[in-house]
């Protein structure tokens, strides 16, 4: 944990071996395309996000993660499938269409991100795993592998981002299991 008064939060999931492995292949297949200022995201860093909940401050960060145990977290598996250049935040990823379960997990972060007046994005929800940074490029590369991912995560994170020299790092603050049963869990 750091010393400082506020984190910056988000929640996501993290990735298998063999993920990060098939996720890796992409990577490495595409950065032959990009400027010398992309940044590729280390395997270490690799994770589906969620949301993004931006700076938290000591005496909201009890209340927030009370909140997200609460809310539902069934077991889902999520195809990402598209590779995407999201120009305006000078990033590619891989991304799909949110399954039923994903999405309303999305939701409760969304009313909990409401709720304790933190930061989430104003943008519909797109599951998606970031792969480059700070790329300038006008369009995408066309690859000649599967760019299919299959994730079945078995469990939700709370990373904070950390900034260093180099890049920047996340690092799991708590977890949560994924269930079948979420009967007893209601949106918060």
């Amino acid at each position: 944990m750091q010393a400082t008064s506020s984190r910056r939060l988000f929640v996501g999931f993290g990735l298998k071996k063999s993920e990060i492995e098939k996720t890796s292949l992409i990577k490495q297949r595409l950065s032959p395309f990009f400027n010398d200022t992309a940044k590729v995201v280390d395997n270490s860093n690799l994770h589906m996000t969620l949301g993004f909940l931006g700076q938290i401050d000591q005496t909201s960060y009890a209340s927030v993660v009370d909140a997200i145990e609460l809310m539902p977290k069934p077991t889902f598996m999520q195809v990402l499938d598209t590779l995407s250049l999201w120009q305006s935040a000078r990033l590619i990823c891989l991304k799909g269409h949110a399954s039923e379960p994903l999405l309303l997990m999305a939701q409760s972060l969304l009313l909990i991100a409401k709720n304790h007046n933190v930061l989430i994005s104003e943008h519909q929800y797109v599951p998606h795993i970031s792969l480059f940074r700070q790329v300038n490029i006008t369009t995408l590369p066309t690859l000649r592998c599967t760019t299919r991912l299959s994730l079945m995560p078995t469990e939700l994170h709370l990373y904070q981002s950390i900034k260093n020299k180099r890049q920047t790092d996340y690092s799991v603050l708590k977890s949560w299991p994924l269930t079948e049963d979420n009967k007893k869990a209601a949106i918060i």
